[in-house]
């Protein structure tokens, strides 16, 4: 047991040493990852009382450098994406709404 908690205590601290942040735009709120185009999507909600939409960032997913911005009149939260099209999709959920944006041309 001693074991097992020592081997588990060296992975948390070599993940914690190998863990990369980097701060994206205001009100992050959750991702979709294309593998397709290797790429990360991240809804931002931006913020609640100075910004009247949302803006969904590409992420380089090495280096998590912002690679493309869309700005959308609407706030996104919840993202997915089809693998398919590469339809990027984005629940609304303060207006009722749903958003759809082409991954590839943005």
């Amino acid at each position: 047991m001693l074991g097992s908690l020592l081997v588990a205590s060296s992975f948390s601290t070599l993940a914690a040493e190998d863990m990369l942040r980097k701060a994206v735009g205001k009100g992050a709120y959750e991702m979709a990852w294309s593998q397709q185009e290797n790429a990360l999507w991240l809804a931002t909600s931006q913020s609640r009382k100075l910004d009247k939409g949302g803006v969904v960032y590409r992420l380089d997913p090495v280096t998590l450098e912002i690679t493309q911005a869309i700005h959308n009149d609407l706030k996104p939260f919840g993202a997915t994406i089809n693998a398919a099209t590469q339809t990027l999709w984005f629940g609304n959920t303060i207006n009722s709404a749903v958003t759809a944006i082409d991954a590839k041309n943005g």
